[in-house]
């Protein structure tokens, strides 16, 4: 039987060697899409604060469409926060390298998928994911 002492050193190897499996081509487009539609609510979330409240309908979906996608990610097993913060941040960096258009047209793209991933949710993860949007709306734009 392990000690107590050794229970967190166990939990963390546990941590170093899931870590270590490359991400499935599943997890990098959800890590992809997840940091596109981070970075389309950033500038809508900007425009709103600027007094263009025509794109809060726009920012509102945006977020809706990216808590789609980690709520599916959730339900099919993927629960290693420090995993998925990783690989989002080495999504997000990649995409710093993207031409705009291309940017553009990921984000396009994903915002179709993640309203589709969205239309297809239960009306718990519905109340979920409203309640993940509410919170992100909040830290974004104040309200």
């Amino acid at each position: 039987m392990f000690s107590i002492c050794w229970f967190p050193l166990l939990l963390a190897a546990q941590a170093a060697i899931a870590g270590t499996e490359a991400p499935t081509e599943r997890e990098l487009h959800t890590s992809e899409c997840v940091a596109a539609l981070d970075a389309r609510s950033e500038d809508l979330a900007s425009q709103v604060k600027a007094g263009q409240s025509e794109s809060r309908v726009l920012l509102v979906a945006t977020l809706e469409a990216g808590a789609a996608f980690i709520g599916q990610a959730y339900l099919q097993g993927e629960r290693d926060e420090a995993r998925s913060q990783s690989q989002l941040a080495a999504a997000l960096q990649a995409q710093r390298k993207l031409p705009e258009a291309d940017l553009a047209a990921r984000q396009s793209s994903c915002a179709l998928e993640g309203a589709r991933l969205l239309s297809q949710t239960d009306v718990i993860g519905r109340f979920v994911i409203s309640r993940l949007v509410q919170r992100r709306l909040q830290k974004l734009v104040g309200d």
